[in-house]
């Protein structure tokens, strides 16, 4: 997996403690406008970069903020890795759509067929 350029480990979004983790992770995104409203820029700027840099560092392990983001704090750097991310995931999502799809049955065309 890739993100912003920084070669990771790829994730199977259908393990378990996979799952788990990323659950978990995008749960600290709940409320973000919420957290972040009483905030100045930079402050929300700093929050924001936080919790993304904490989303990577769940998933991946410790000390992954500083492969992907080195020593910057940058809100589009962050932005844009955590769609990155997203897309990645979402990726994995519909391939198992795809499969799901395939053994269920159309209602639709059953119900045409009577």
């Amino acid at each position: 997996m890739k993100i912003n350029g920084v070669e990771l480990q790829d994730l199977d979004i259908y393990d378990i403690e996979v799952a788990e983790k990323y659950e978990q992770a995008m749960n600290t995104l709940t409320g973000l406008d919420e957290k972040v409203k009483n905030l100045n820029g930079v402050e929300s700027i700093r929050a924001i970069c936080t919790l993304i840099f904490d989303v990577f560092n769940t998933m991946f392990g410790e000390g992954t903020d500083k492969k992907i983001f080195g020593n910057k704090v940058n809100l589009i750097t962050c932005i844009k890795a955590l769609e990155e991310f997203q897309i990645q995931m979402n990726d994995q999502k519909k391939e198992i759509e795809k499969l799901f799809n395939k053994y269920s049955p159309n209602r639709a065309a059953r119900r045409s067929k009577k």
